[in-house]
């Protein structure tokens, strides 16, 4: 019988960037997120073999110490095994429907029936390995700003993930033209059946790339909800695919990271429009003023 693995840890939710990087690191498949509180989350992090969880913990404290959090923002980790039968019930707890913005409501699809008398637009999302489900700040903030800025025409979604921002985009202005793209492919075999699930699958452009293959297109709205790390370094690449007075979205991004990520978007020729704080994180809706020249 096949056994899962996973390490589950509770952490303050300011080092949630931190820790979570050191997972991926160690080779996380995928990390669920419950809020626990306001100030307490817990990670459950699976991975496709057993882990070491002292050397693990090890490398998490020694992160903590290097990026200035206390070793004791990580407060528990704990290693588990979850039997194959066992796994699906395990993977579905705390996914449940949620409201957001004034049109939203993003649902797994095991849910379906609890939302279907809804008056919202209904965004059914599976998760499986791949992130954004609408629970987290930084997918949240970017559903808002979705809703106040998207108005149809042309949007590229960078790093689609489960592809619930592109999906949402076209069930908000149907027969606009959505691309989105991730560098990793089981993340879109995961927006593909997302996308087949919301009935968009025709309407989407979903496929393994990278940004610099879209230079010169003209997106409407750019929508970016990656790591300060990854945004920061493609700043002129974002302005090489936006169209001259279009929007970019870009999320993922701590309070405390703002300004760094503020110079390069304002240097490739993005003015902000409007910011959204939410917790720890900030969504960013920044508006392009000329096309990014550099190389």
């Amino acid at each position: 019988m096949r056994v899962w693995h996973a390490l589950e840890l509770e952490i303050t939710r300011h080092a949630e960037a931190t820790i979570s990087a050191q997972l991926w690191a160690a080779g996380t498949t995928g990390i669920e997120i419950s809020e626990d509180s306001r100030d307490i989350i817990t990670l459950r992090a699976w991975f496709p073999q057993k882990q070491d969880d002292i050397s693990v913990r090890a490398e998490i404290e020694r992160a903590l110490q290097d990026t200035g959090f206390a070793r004791s923002s990580l407060r528990s980790l704990k290693a588990l095994e979850v039997a194959d039968q066992d796994w699906l019930a395990e993977w579905k707890k705390g996914y449940e429907p949620v409201e957001i913005g004034t049109h939203l409501l993003v649902a797994p699809s095991w849910k379906r029936d609890e939302v279907r008398d809804s008056k919202r637009t209904i965004i059914e999302i599976d998760p499986g390995m791949a992130f954004g489900t609408g629970t987290h700040e930084t997918t949240r903030g970017c559903l808002e700003m979705l809703e106040r800025y998207w108005h149809g025409g042309s949007l590229l979604d960078v790093g689609t993930g489960t592809g619930i921002l592109a999906i949402a985009a076209l069930k908000l202005i149907p027969a606009s033209r959505v691309v989105g793209f991730d560098v990793d492919p089981e993340a879109i075999t995961v927006a593909e059946e997302n996308a087949a699930i919301n009935g968009v699958a025709g309407g989407i452009v979903l496929e393994v790339d990278r940004i610099s293959s879209f230079h010169g297109e003209e997106f409407d709205v750019v929508v970016a909800n990656l790591t300060a790390d990854v945004l920061i370094p493609i700043a002129a690449d974002l302005a090489k695919v936006a169209r001259a007075g279009g929007i970019l979205i870009a999320s993922g991004i701590l309070l405390d990271q703002r300004q760094d990520v503020a110079v390069p978007f304002a240097a490739s020729g993005f003015v902000l429009d409007q910011e959204k704080p939410d917790g720890e994180w900030v969504t960013l809706a920044l508006k392009l003023h000329r096309r990014g020249e550099q190389s």
